[in-house]
């Protein structure tokens, strides 16, 4: 966004956030929340905190670097209420869709770090591995939980995970074959509803390509992975503050498609 892109949708914006940057506790720590989703937000190469400073005119390194790394507010709430808000926005045709990304690393310090396979890099490299949850609809998605992979030198207990297996279901098998191709190009393993269309089923196997538009959305606009930060904490806080930046953009892409359709162009007949 511009700084008059911006502008123009901030009493939106200073909404959105008051009404989720609650659960972070005193005033301030809410100030520099919506501080740091504005820096977000705005137009920029890099959004780690020292290039947004200089872009915001009321912006403090010192200030949202304490925020964001040290500052002890819990995301999760943050997060409960987030998801309640899009899911609300999002409903009826949405559905749920489970992936994964990768963030390649230079150094060995940041959590989680480890020489590991990410299928966002293609190979085996020096990275972090998060998987995330999104909601997706036709219209719009939105993240709505972050888990973030540590490898076993990182886990205080690798033993701490439980096998479990549910009941049986029926499962179904969706082929992709095009016309005028020899043979399938893609399949699928279903296990949804037996009266669900063909249509559905093919718009929920689909639904999973939205979220790399989402990954590069995340990182390339919003700065998902230029956090330069190294512990647990600062790296939840930095993809929470992503988040709702994320979701801010989602609410105005759908509130635009909404006005086009109720206010046409004056010209039109």
């Amino acid at each position: 966004m511009t700084d008059a892109q911006l502008g123009r949708c901030g009493k939106r914006l200073e909404q959105f956030l008051v009404d989720l940057l609650e659960p972070v506790g005193r005033s301030e720590r809410r100030h520099w929340g919506a501080v740091y989703v504005r820096g977000l937000l705005l137009d920029g190469e890099r959004k780690s905190i020292e290039p947004m400073v200089q872009r915001l005119p009321d912006g403090n390194e010192q200030a949202m670097q304490q925020f964001v790394g040290q500052s002890p507010w819990d995301w999760k709430p943050v997060w409960e209420l987030l998801a309640r808000r899009m899911v609300k926005e999002l409903e009826p045709d949405a559905v749920w869709v489970i992936d994964d990304t990768g963030f390649p690393k230079q150094g060995a310090h940041s959590v989680g770090v480890e020489r590991q396979y990410s299928g966002t890099l293609g190979k085996t490299a020096n990275c972090q591995v998060a998987v995330s949850l999104h909601e997706v609809c036709t219209e719009g998605a939105a993240v709505l939980s972050w888990r973030l992979y540590l490898p076993e030198i990182w886990a205080d207990d690798p033993h701490g995970f439980h096998e479990g297996r549910g009941p049986g279901k029926e499962i179904w098998l969706l082929v992709e074959w095009p016309e005028k191709i020899t043979e399938p190009t893609r399949y699928f393993f279903c296990d949804l509803p037996a009266d669900y269309t063909l249509r559905r089923l093919v718009q929920v196997a689909k639904s999973r390509w939205k979220i790399e538009q989402d990954y590069q959305q995340l990182k390339e606009e919003l700065g998902l992975d230029h956090y330069e930060g190294r512990s647990w904490s600062g790296w939840h806080h930095h993809v929470t503050l992503v988040m709702l930046a994320h979701s801010f953009l989602t609410l105005e892409t759908l509130r635009s498609k909404k006005n086009f359709w109720l206010d046409p162009a004056e010209d039109a007949t």
